[in-house]
């Protein structure tokens, strides 16, 4: 895949896609207490505040510092900050969740197939669906462009049906609990993409004199409008709205793995063991246990986050991220670099917290005798 050809595609549309179908994860529909929590979406917006917009600034300016693809920046940075190579880890374990999510998106777009059928009285498997959503992903991997404009249309269309259909509802203030936390932190986070290098190609195509933020802000801007635009939805429902949904659900998980292999390919690794490994990671969803599979990928999403946090904030010489970033003000710096060392990996260590409660509750009711 030429690299040139996801250096044309709006950052901006990247991200508001991958909000408007990774909120169903952790919003799910039917969970109508969470849709329409006042307290859930305005803690929502602080941590996309407080946390998503350092993450995508850091992003930015690591992409602006490389000047190369993740897998191999993470190479030059490690080097750079002469520290281990251990740290190199991260970078694979984003591909890896990156992937993941891919199968994930092929097998709710499945799901919300297996409705369609049942609506018109066939009586196709879930399985047979999943694994037909996997190949759909998988051939569509080859026009990133197209599925990214194909994606938000038909995302938008079906979330405008369904808040149409369903109006705003009613919003209520309720109790906060860390499971909400946990949700709120990686909706922010991992929703939005962040750490999985979906905004780095972009940054490439910028000039490194310009400040990072003009880049940085307009896709947060479109994260934030993408949640919103799903909070209001109040989910998935009906269903021309369910069945535009899974089209969407299908582009995004085909521009998913467009973004593995094209990393993959970057980083030099060899044509059969890219697929091994792009496989491997959609096929898991063809397993039982969905539901922990999206725990699972939440959780790896935050500690990529985590770890990155913790590699600038803690590893990085301040000069190169302050030349990267390129900011006005010395204390907008300072802010940001109080966010990495100190603010992300705070929220996201009890966002893991409450994850790994929910992961054991599952397993616990699902093994019990």
């Amino acid at each position: 895949m030429n690299p040139a050809v996801l250096t044309r595609i709006p950052a901006a549309l990247v991200a508001l896609l991958m909000v408007l179908l990774l909120s169903s994860w952790f919003a799910p529909e039917g969970d109508s207490v969470r849709i329409q929590q006042i307290d859930f979406w305005l803690v929502w917006l602080l941590c996309m505040l407080l946390l998503a917009l350092p993450m995508t600034l850091l992003e930015t300016a690591l992409a602006r510092r490389s000047q190369t693809a993740p897998l191999q920046a993470i190479v030059q940075l490690t080097r750079e900050a002469d520290v281990r190579p251990a740290w190199r880890l991260v970078g694979w374990l984003a591909v890896a969740v990156m992937a993941i999510m891919a199968g994930g998106m092929a097998y709710q777009s499945a799901y919300y197939f297996k409705l369609f059928d049942a609506t018109v009285g066939w009586s196709v498997p879930l399985f047979a669906w999943a694994s037909l959503s996997i190949l759909v992903a998988v051939g569509l991997s080859w026009y990133p462009r197209v599925l990214i404009w194909a994606g938000v249309i038909f995302a938008i269309l079906s979330i405008e049906l369904s808040t149409f259909a369903q109006g705003i509802g009613q919003w209520a203030w309720t109790s906060f609990s860390l499971a909400e936390w946990s949700a709120a932190v990686t909706l922010a986070l991992v929703a939005s993409g962040l750490g999985m290098g979906l905004y780095w190609q972009s940054a490439l195509s910028q000039p490194t004199s310009d400040r990072a933020s003009l880049q940085a802000l307009p896709i947060w801007a479109a994260q934030v409008v993408g949640g919103v635009l799903f909070a209001l939805a109040q989910g998935i429902h009906g269903g021309l709205a369910t069945t535009l949904y899974a089209l969407a659900l299908l582009c995004g998980a085909g521009y998913l793995v467009s973004m593995v292999r094209l990393q993959l390919s970057a980083r030099g690794l060899a044509v059969p063991l890219q697929w091994a490994l792009l496989l491997a990671s959609l096929l898991i969803w063809l397993l039982p246990w969905s539901v922990l599979w999206v725990q699972i990928a939440s959780a790896l999403g935050l500690v990529v986050c985590l770890v990155y946090a913790l590699f600038s904030g803690w590893q990085m010489k301040i000069s190169h991220l302050r030349k990267a970033l390129n900011f006005s003000h010395e204390m907008t710096y300072n802010l940001w670099r109080v966010a990495m060392r100190l603010m992300i990996p705070l929220a996201v260590l009890l966002a893991l917290l409450g994850l790994i409660n929910q992961m054991g509750q599952f397993w616990f009711f699902n093994n019990s005798p």
